[in-house]
């Protein structure tokens, strides 16, 4: 009697079960979304905006120092003084105003 084998080949079973293994894993990450995702709010994006703009403004605007200095120098500067007091009358409410909502 002569026997010829089990009718089993290890090599083929290993290697359909790589397959499909490599195949379960590429349907798993196809699946699910692409790892974490971050939405930026459409006031968050105009604050980034604003901050942009307002960092290419110089602290200091040179030429407008610039001019009143030299109106200081000639004596040809004038301030309002009615102007003046608004603006620190208006700035002290807007104080108060601060104060009371926190």
């Amino acid at each position: 009697m002569k026997i010829n084998g089990m009718g089993i080949d290890p090599i083929k079973i290993y290697a359909a079960q790589l397959k499909k293994v490599d195949a379960e894993a590429k349907n798993k990450t196809e699946g699910l979304p692409p790892g974490d995702k971050l939405d930026i709010s459409h006031e968050a994006k105009c604050l980034q905006e604003c901050k942009g703009l307002l960092a290419k403004v110089p602290p200091v605007r040179e030429e407008l120092v610039a001019s009143l200095k030299q109106r200081i120098q000639e004596g040809s500067y004038r301030p309002d003084s009615e102007k003046i007091a608004a603006g620190i009358i208006e700035e002290m409410c807007r104080g108060q105003e601060v104060k009371k909502g926190s």
